[in-house]
Formats: structure tokens, sequence, C-alpha cells
């Protein structure tokens, strides 16, 4: 079941080499380059603010980092009559806490940057998958952006109205504050939700900088004309850094934030965190055979998994455990061998054999009856040393809750009994689901078996 809407925040934007516009408060525009000697500060600042950014962007590799989402959400405790996006956002900016948390989860991804797009991929996978991050983010709210697209688009010619707004002293330090706006006839956002397919509207946001270096620090960029019954605001707040990449430095997003409003009151946070972050020079591939002359030993390890029936069950255990607090979907999993497994009279499965996969769902509902999802799916099998890809499918998998069926409502336990079997719908491609009707964290070991089969 998809617990939020799925949001997209923005296309890919194409970086402009036309000459910026001025802020509104400042002198007539100038050219990065030339400032004229009569320019004000704030003028100076933001020419060389906007040519630092653009030439970052030209300059830039293709380079690759690893993101860790974690999406929450959560029901605020709105008061009034929520009649409308006006009331609803009113009524949300008149308190504090985000209220009762509902929902959350966490993705560990690998993101590829490069000339035109952005591709992702479950960390540590042989190859980046797909531009589109829902493809791997099967629920909750979604969004990219966080790179090239905001900067290109707000430091090219997208952006007009700009305005200096002074110093103003954040969490970051004392910096100086500007805010933009990007018309609908120049704006690239789009956004999708259940109702409402890529439907491109204009935004408006914020931009802080360091006055002495014209380093960009804090972007902010909010939309609010929806068309969608959906949603009612959006908020993506990017903080960058400036590391080594290849042969230079380059500013790269460190912490990026989207806050997003719905019409109902609920409200989703995602925090990305950006690490290990490296030029990116071709596709990422794995060898199972690394060996350039692999033993006889390796060599018939290798026939004798490609030769596995199909159908042929085995049982296995998680180690080393995956737990809760600090595991992701796209994290690996080891499976191991409970017992060998014979097809007529032959060992086909060896007990020392380790099955090798992926978590692709680890989703906490915590409204109504508690519970954990947990999609898993095994797609290798290792012998000796030596790893080949095999296609499993589950035999056991659903609700592993001890208790009778408990209910998925959000209050008071109302709601539709969890199936004992999830649906298709819930399954990531390949994958078992598991549900544990829990509120603590949750923890993968030896005590936790399931079972597979060959396909």
């Amino acid at each position: 079941m998809k617990f939020v809407l799925p949001l997209c925040a923005l296309l890919v934007l194409c970086l402009s080499a036309q000459t910026p516009p001025a802020p509104a408060s400042t002198a007539p525009a100038q050219t990065p380059t030339a400032p004229a000697k009569d320019a004000t500060p704030a003028q100076v600042l933001f020419n060389r603010l906007r040519e630092r950014v653009r030439k970052d962007l030209m300059r830039a590799p293709r380079y690759t980092c690893v993101e860790t989402v974690t999406r929450r959400q959560y029901r605020p405790q709105l008061a009034g009559k929520l009649t409308g996006c006006a009331a609803v956002v009113a009524s949300r900016k008149a308190i504090s806490s985000p209220g009762d948390l509902l929902w959350h989860d966490r993705l560990r991804l690998d993101v590829a940057v490069g000339d035109k797009a952005e591709m992702f991929s479950w960390a540590g996978a042989r190859s980046f998958e797909t531009n589109n991050l829902e493809d791997l983010a099967l629920s909750g709210s979604s969004g990219s952006g966080e790179f090239s697209s905001f900067l290109a688009s707000v430091f090219g010619d997208s952006a007009e109205q700009f305005r200096y707004n002074g110093e103003e002293k954040i969490d970051l330090g004392m910096l100086a504050k500007y805010e933009f706006k990007v018309p609908l006839a120049k704006s690239h956002y789009a956004y999708k939700t259940r109702s409402a397919k890529g439907i491109v509207i204009p935004y408006a946001g914020f931009f802080y900088a360091v006055p002495a270096t014209a380093e960009l620090k804090r972007l902010i960029v909010e939309a609010t004309e929806f068309q969608s019954e959906d949603v009612c605001h959006v908020t993506d707040t990017m903080d960058y850094t400036r590391i080594k990449v290849g042969a230079g430095d380059f500013m790269v997003p460190a912490v990026s934030t989207m806050d997003v409003l719905f019409r109902v009151g609920e409200e989703s946070v995602n925090e990305t965190r950006y690490s290990n972050c490296h030029e990116f020079t071709g596709e990422s591939s794995i060898r199972y055979d690394v060996d350039e002359e692999p033993s006889s030993a390796a060599n018939a390890a290798k026939e004798e998994l490609k030769k596995l029936p199909p159908k042929t069950h085995v049982r296995v255990y998680v180690d080393p455990p995956i737990n809760t607090k600090t595991a992701a979907a796209g994290d690996p999993i080891t499976g191991v061998v409970e017992r060998e497994v014979k097809d007529k009279g032959k060992v086909v499965i060896r007990q020392t054999d380790r099955l090798h996969g992926r978590i692709l769902r680890m989703e906490q509902f915590l409204g109504g009856a508690p519970r954990w999802v947990v999609a898993i799916r095994f797609d290798a099998v290792e012998r000796d040393g030596v790893e080949i890809p095999v296609a499993f499918k589950p035999v056991d998998d659903g609700d592993r809750t001890p208790q009778e069926p408990r209910t998925m409502g959000r209050r008071g336990g109302s709601g539709s009994p969890i199936p004992t079997r999830p649906s298709s719908a819930d399954r990531p491609a390949g994958s078992g689901l598991f549900v544990f009707g829990q509120a603590v964290e949750l923890v993968l070991d030896r005590k936790f078996h399931s079972e597979w089969e060959t396909k």
C-alpha cells in the first residue's frame, strides 16, 4: 500500500548562458564579470555568487555519491476547519511540532550526476538502473533536483525579481540572504501525484551566501500553486558544501530536506544526506568470478550452481543481523543455508552455501496497529568463494506476527486486517514481503527463517 502520496519535484533543467538579471533592490543589471563602479555591494556579491555557481555547473565532472534518505510521515495537530490549502498552510504555520509520527523508512542509494540527468540505483548495485527515483522507492514521497537542476534554474535565466534581504544569522552563520521568483513561463518544476501527472508550476524561494567569499551555502525552493487536490505546499531546502572531485573542487549538496504538506493535513519530511562523492567514469560493474585463472574447484562450483534445478527449495536465516536502527532499503543481506538440499539423491545446495541479496523495503507504520513491512530479494548464491546469479522467489512470506492478524487502520485499531500474503502491488519484483506486528525496533537474525525456491 502507498501510505503517502508519491511526489517528484523537478524535471531535468538546462543551464542558460544568458546574462542574469540584477536583484530588484540593487542597481541595474550588470554582467557578472564586469560590474559597474557604482554597483551596490549587494549587486557585486550577487554577480560574484552567480558567476561562481554557473562556472561550477559548467566545469563539474560526472560524479556519483551515496545518498541516505530518511522519510517520515506526520499528522500535525492542526486547529480549525480545514476547508482548503490556505487553511491547512495557515494552521500548520501556527504550530511548531510536526505532530504524531505515522510512518517512516530509510533508503540507501547511489546517485550519478551527469550532464543532463541524475541516475539512481541501490547502493553498491552493478549498474545504475533508472533516472526516476520512484522506480526504486515504491511508496512514500520522493523528489530530485538537489544537484544541478535547482541551481541551473535559479542561477541560469529562469529566476527573476531578485531582492536582497540583508544579512541574517542562521544555523550556518551570518549570511547574505536573497529572494527570487520563477514564473510559470520559465519554470521547469513539475510534480505528479495519483491525480495529477507531470504538471509544471511556478515557484519562489531564498538563497544564502557567505558575504566575504560569495560561496552559496543554502538554497530554499517553495511551491504552492498546485492544481492537484492532494498537495498544498512543498519546501525543498538544500545545504551545499565544497569537496574535491577528480582534479578540482566543486560544490555539491551535503544535506537536503523536502517537506510536503498535503491537503488532508498530513505532512511528509524527507532528509537526504550525501557521502562518498567521487568522479564517475562509467557504469559500475561487479564480476562474480574475479580470478583471472579460476581454480578447478571454483570452476566446478560455477557449473554446479548454474545447473540448479527449478523449484529447488532452500531455508535460510539472516547473518550478519539486520537492525532497523541503522539498516536501510538498499543494504545487502545474506541468507545462511540451514541444511543441505538434495535433488534425486544429489546435494545441490550445501549447508556452507550463502544466498546474497538486498533489502528493498523496510518501513515502520505507527498509526493504528504498529507494524514493520520488510521486502527482501535474494538473487545470487556463493559457494567456495564464487558467486553466481540465481533467481529466487519466496515460499513462506507474509504476516510473521505471532498473535492473531492485526489491523492496519490509523487510529483506534479500525481498518482492514493485514493480509496473510501481501498483495503484488506492495511487493518489489522478485522479493518476499514480510509483516511484523510490533512497535519496537526490529532485528532480523538467526531467529528469522525464510524459505525460497529457484525459478
